[in-house]
């Protein structure tokens, strides 16, 4: 796909999935999002925990609920509609 969206982590839904609320979109974007995605992740780049691999819920629990996350989606599962994405934590955009 290559489509990014962008948002706050509002659940985390296993070791390697979660959920945001969808609050930015890359102008290029070739599908559609909904207001809120389930992601799995495919790769995490967290600048404040670098060495971050194979994490159990807590970890991530701990490492994004609540924080402000890009997602570069490589493609939606078929099986369980979610986004599997490169994921990249960042901080908020001014205002938000």
């Amino acid at each position: 796909m290559g489509d990014g969206i962008a948002g706050p982590v509002v659940g985390i839904l296993a070791h390697n999935a979660f959920e945001i609320i969808v609050s930015h979109f890359r102008k290029d974007n070739k599908e559609e999002y909904g207001k809120s995605e389930k992601i799995i992740i495919s790769k995490i780049d967290n600048p404040e925990n670098p060495q971050y691999h194979d994490p159990t819920q807590a970890d991530l629990e701990k490492a994004l609920k609540g924080k402000f996350v890009s997602c570069n989606v490589q493609y939606r599962d078929s099986k369980t509609d979610a986004l599997v994405c490169n994921v990249f934590v960042q901080k908020p955009p001014e205002g938000f």
